[in-house]
Formats: structure tokens, C-alpha cells, sequence
């Protein structure tokens, strides 16, 4: 019988004391519709964002904001871009008893296009 507390204990222990984690990934082509129009590529940028949030089973409260809403408007003002190109995303979930960790993080190239100049044509 004590061998069987022993392990059942073990068995709980190790249940409330490790870790759960899930991911996702994905791509996508630019975050703005950009058909046929000329852009210059300046740069590589990723960024990852963090927030936390308290999972009691059904119910979830945010400890901070999730800044998903308005993540690529973000990104484009922090580097002065006019769009991402040739997205990567990843995104995971970590949980560590009732505090879960959630991380996305966005990986592309900022374009920028040309500024537009116009021509009068002559008479």
C-alpha cells in the first residue's frame, strides 16, 4: 500500500509540476493587397510579442493587453514601412499551472513603394 501512495504521489506531483505547450505556424503573402504595384524591399524584421493571462479551466482573464489587434500597423511604424511581404508566423502557448504564457511572433520583409511623381504630358 505504500508503494502505491508513493507512486500515485509521484504521478500527481509530476502532473501539477510540469508544463504544457502548443503551437501553430503559418505564411501569408503581404498584410496589404499590393497587385502589380512596384516596391522596393529595405529589410528583414521579426518581432515577437508576449502576453500572459490566467487560464482557471473555462475562464481566462488577460494579465496584459494582447497586442495582436494592431500588430502589423506596429511593426510598419516602428521600422518605417509601407508593407510586409512574404510573411512568416508562429505562434505558442505555454502554461504553467494556472499562468499561461502566450508568445506570437511575426518574421518578413518591409517594402516600401516608390513615391509617386506625376508627369504633365505636353499639349
Amino acid at each position: 500500500m505504500k508503494l502505491f501512495i508513493k507512486i500515485a504521489s509521484i504521478f500527481i506531483f509530476s502532473i501539477v509540476l510540469t508544463n504544457c505547450a502548443s503551437s501553430s505556424v503559418g505564411i501569408a503573402t503581404s498584410n496589404k493587397p499590393i497587385p502589380n504595384t512596384p516596391y522596393e524591399t529595405t529589410k528583414t524584421v521579426e518581432k515577437t510579442f508576449t502576453w500572459y493571462a490566467v487560464d482557471l479551466i473555462f475562464i481566462g482573464f488577460p494579465v496584459t493587453e494582447p497586442p495582436v489587434s494592431d500588430l502589423y500597423e506596429r511593426i510598419m511604424e516602428e521600422e518605417s514601412g509601407d508593407a510586409l511581404v512574404n510573411i512568416r508566423y508562429w505562434n505558442d502557448k505555454s502554461v504553467f499551472g494556472p499562468l499561461t504564457r502566450y508568445r506570437f511572433s511575426v518574421k518578413g520583409d518591409l517594402v516600401r513603394f516608390p513615391s509617386q511623381t506625376t508627369t504633365k504630358g505636353k499639349k
